[in-house]
């Protein structure tokens, strides 16, 4: 059996959506695979490779308990949780088959931050047919946003509610300028799950929700380049002043001549840049290499 989880990009409601703001999201063209295979070993095999090719992380697990026989570590822990929480919502599953390999595989380099832990727990929820967002809360948290693009076949609105069935509506995004917006990553990755945690949920008025969810509805309004640009630096401006940071724009690319606006978790992974032809020139010379296209990374 295989299976397949699209990545994330989280275009608005950074933070806010944690409180139940209206998000714009986008998967990704880029995702990862999981191939589960029955054997007769009476044991759980997991093999992870990464977009090289490469074996990045192996590890057997007992059938029962789900412990780890090669490496207690934080991704083993994570995996035996991930099992444990299956086993309890699906309790058949494991009783009736005698030995598994796991083999994921992603089409992203790992420290991208487009949802290299989103996109397994969709995968083992598509596998053992278990509600993906129980399986998220319970061992990595955050909005679920991720979890929706994952298999999502465009553009969508996300709204979270009691955290296992949230609102998730398909959308219409294709920007007319879209060969002019670009992907640029940070050369580093953010920690999605210390971000929720430091994040102070209690800023988030039913008045500042709203705002937000303005702002959301205005991303999906027919906008020209002009507009969209003035649009990024409101929204940035007001998750900046919510979070109490400032935006990426003005502490690192001031003399940057469009906008730009952060994605998901401040301060890693991916931004967002509106700008002419040469914008990829103007980040490599700033040490930013990985510039990616509109079309080459979003699903549309």
């Amino acid at each position: 059996m295989k299976f397949y989880a699209k990545g994330k990009i989280l275009l608005t409601a950074e933070y806010a959506v944690l409180g139940g703001a209206k998000a714009l999201a986008l998967p990704t063209k880029l995702g990862q695979s999981l191939e589960v295979i029955k054997t007769s070993t009476g044991k759980i095999e997991w093999k992870s490779i990464d977009v090289n090719g490469k074996v990045w992380y192996e590890n057997i697990f007992n059938k029962t308990t789900f412990s780890a026989y090669i490496q207690n570590d934080v991704i083993g822990r994570r995996l035996q949780k991930l099992f444990q929480t299956i086993s309890t919502e699906n309790t058949r599953l494991f009783s009736e088959i005698n030995g598994l390999m796991f083999v994921s595989e992603l089409e992203f380099e790992r420290d991208w931050g487009l949802g290299s832990s989103s996109t397994l727990v969709s995968l083992l929820a598509q596998w053992s047919k278990v509600n993906p967002y129980v399986l998220l809360q319970n061992i990595f948290g955050g909005s679920g946003y991720d979890i929706a693009c994952a298999t999502a076949e465009g553009a969508l609105l996300y709204e979270r509610t009691n955290g296992i069935h949230p609102n998730v509506t398909p959308v219409d995004f294709n920007p007319s300028f879209k060969d002019q917006l670009f992907f640029i990553h940070l050369n580093k990755k953010k920690d999605s799950q210390q971000a929720v945690a430091a994040f102070d949920s209690n800023v988030l008025k039913p008045n500042k929700i709203e705002t937000v969810n303005k702002l959301t509805r205005t991303f999906l309004a027919n906008l020209t380049l002009d507009h969209f640009k003035e649009q990024v630096v409101r929204h940035e401006r007001f998750i900046g002043a919510l979070i109490n940071t400032i935006p990426i724009q003005k502490r690192l690319f001031d003399d940057y001549p469009g906008a730009i606006k952060s994605l998901g978790a401040w301060g890693g992974d991916f931004i967002l840049a509106c700008g002419a032809a040469d914008t990829a020139d103007y980040f490599a010379i700033k040490g930013y290499k990985t510039c990616l296209t509109y079309q080459s990374l979003i699903d549309i």
